[in-house]
């Protein structure tokens, strides 16, 4: 029969509650008897490594983007080679933090445009391996008081740069086939829930 497998992509604007309810999402999942291939991040993980498009030692933000870019496509690659290695009957759920439509809402659409295509790339090809994705719209858009940049070393937007991002986030992921929207909260909890109810419809 083969490996069954998923591609399920959290998105949103900056505090959003996306890794906290992605590490609560993977234990749920793994409960339920799948395999979780965990797809962190990639603007984190060069952020946090010194390469970023802010700051000292800042890289434009076209020649970043491309950086995530790069590194997104290739991590995806190898997850699914790998999956290729699993037993047979495997339900195998590929969970990513963001995905390759992300890089539109902090370009525009001609940036993207000139991105693609130094990539050799065209953008109604792109996200077709995703399944399922689900906005977390970021907790600045109604509740501005909770919004803060301590609880991700990566995040330096403002409040209202991140309800800006969130929408353009929203704009950029407008066209896939399978996009669930999940709005804000004060208590992470009762998001993260809604957003395992939409998993499981999914799912079923």
């Amino acid at each position: 029969m083969g490996v069954l497998k998923a591609s399920i992509v959290l998105t949103g604007g900056p505090c959003a509650g996306k890794t906290t309810t992605i590490a609560s999402v993977k234990e749920y999942l793994e409960k339920l008897g799948y395999h979780v291939l965990l797809l962190n991040e990639c603007a984190t993980e060069l952020i946090n490594g010194g390469i970023r498009p802010f700051g000292s030692g800042a890289i434009p933000v076209f020649d970043f983007q491309n950086e995530i870019l790069n590194l997104q496509l290739y991590k995806e690659k190898r997850y699914l080679d790998i999956i290729k290695k699993l037993p047979d009957d495997t339900k195998c759920i590929i969970l990513s933090d963001r995905g390759i439509m992300d890089s539109k809402a902090y370009l525009g659409q001609e940036l993207f445009s000139s991105l693609l295509e130094l990539n050799n790339l065209k953008e109604e090809e792109l996200g077709e391996e995703y399944d399922l994705v689900i906005h977390m719209v970021t907790v600045a858009t109604d509740i501005k008081n909770k919004y803060n940049t301590t609880t991700n070393t990566a995040r330096f937007e403002d409040a209202d740069e991140a309800i800006d991002l969130d929408k353009r986030t929203s704009d950029a992921w407008s066209k896939h086939k399978n996009v669930k929207v999940i709005e804000a909260t004060a208590i992470i909890d009762e998001k993260i829930e809604k957003v395992k109810a939409v998993i499981n419809e999914f799912l079923n």
